[in-house]
């Protein structure tokens, strides 16, 4: 049967937190976690190379890694994915960065990733 998977975001208790459920009810909370086609390899490389000191750039290199290893296309560009920051302002209010197509290939270049790269 179909299993339908439910991601949603909390930032008031000291940080973001993932939550994932499941049709049962059955829910867990992640730092990092991956759903869909492909996801038991992307949480290999996410319990692998995911650490609770990473800076925003090592997560966004590490997001784009596990993306470079799990879809369906031999290379990463803007015109094949999006990519976005949750930050907190030094007021504590969420804050969303939706990455113009320049930045997301500034991003990608910057990791120089490619398919067949190994882990």
């Amino acid at each position: 049967g179909d299993v339908y998977k439910r991601q949603g975001i909390n930032a008031e208790y000291g940080g973001f937190q993932l939550y994932q459920s499941d049709p049962s009810g059955n829910y867990g909370g992640y730092k990092a976690t991956a759903i869909g086609q492909g996801h038991q390899r992307a949480q290999g490389i996410l319990k692998t190379d995911w650490k609770e000191d990473l800076s925003l750039e090592d997560a966004s290199k590490l997001a784009l890694k596990v993306l470079s290893k799990t879809m369906d296309s031999t290379t990463l560009s803007h015109d094949k994915l999006e990519f976005s920051h949750l930050t907190l302002n030094p007021r504590g209010k969420v804050q969303w960065h939706l990455f113009t197509p320049t930045e997301l290939d500034a991003l990608i270049k910057s990791t120089e990733l490619k398919k067949d790269d190994d882990e």
